[in-house]
């Protein structure tokens, strides 16, 4: 397979290295797309030219998602972040959606839980879809409705009789300072983010990374692009 991933500032990423991982001899490159604003994404009908699938990280997942074949849920979404070029078709897909849908399932299986959410993007509105799903009720806080989101204080949104998980699905480029309480648990979207990573464990209950979602997401990118005969 010859694949890319889209995005902006992604040298950081542990994509490359993982689909080595899991494809093997089967992968003959991963190419880093780099672009530093839309007018710099190559079209389709270039990347189709060398490319059999591609990841899309933020803040491109809804740059092609009118361009490709998408699902229901897809548009309840309004976003993609991984694209199959098939032999007459080019076909959109969520793996976020999936992997998240099945930490969170885990995450929450056979206890009462709550959600807290940081962030409206595609990922907090994803996010919010799959809550629907579960049945589990979420209260959203973002840039958008309150004037310091980093330094919100969240402890008196915990609760004794339900398990307070607290979801950050904002970019890189928010770090989380505020007050939480120490029973809550928190689940970062973004991986290998030190600012988290290294003040937050000592802080709550649990802290997760992104780098589970990371893997299970890219299993299913795999499987997409092998169901769609690449």
């Amino acid at each position: 397979m010859r694949l890319a991933l889209l995005g902006k500032n992604i040298s950081h990423s542990l994509s490359p290295s993982l689909y080595r991982e899991i494809l093997g001899h089967e992968l003959e490159s991963y190419e880093l797309i780099d672009a530093a604003d839309p007018a710099s994404i190559p079209s389709l009908a270039e990347m189709a030219r060398t490319l059999n699938g591609l990841n899309i990280t933020a803040p491109y997942k809804k740059h092609f998602f009118s361009q490709v074949i998408t699902s229901e849920i897809l548009k309840r979404i309004g976003a993609i972040n991984c694209i199959a070029f098939g032999k007459s078709e080019i076909i959109g897909t969520n793996t976020d959606y999936i992997a998240t849908r099945e930490i969170l399932q885990r995450m929450t299986i056979g206890e009462a839980c709550q959600l807290i959410l940081l962030g409206s993007g595609s990922m907090a509105t994803m996010t919010k879809i799959i809550a629907e799903e579960l049945g589990l009720p979420l209260k959203q806080y973002s840039r958008s409705t309150e004037a310091n989101l980093s330094g919100l204080d969240l402890r008196s949104s915990h609760s004794s009789e339900k398990k307070t998980i607290i979801i950050n699905s904002c970019s890189r480029d928010f770090i989380f300072q505020g007050l939480v309480h120490h029973e809550a648990h928190f689940w970062d979207y973004n991986y290998n983010f030190s600012p988290h990573s290294q003040s937050l464990p000592s802080r709550v209950k649990t802290y997760t990374d992104g780098t589970e979602l990371l893997r299970l997401q890219a299993i299913a990118a795999v499987n997409f692009w092998r169901e769609n005969k690449l």
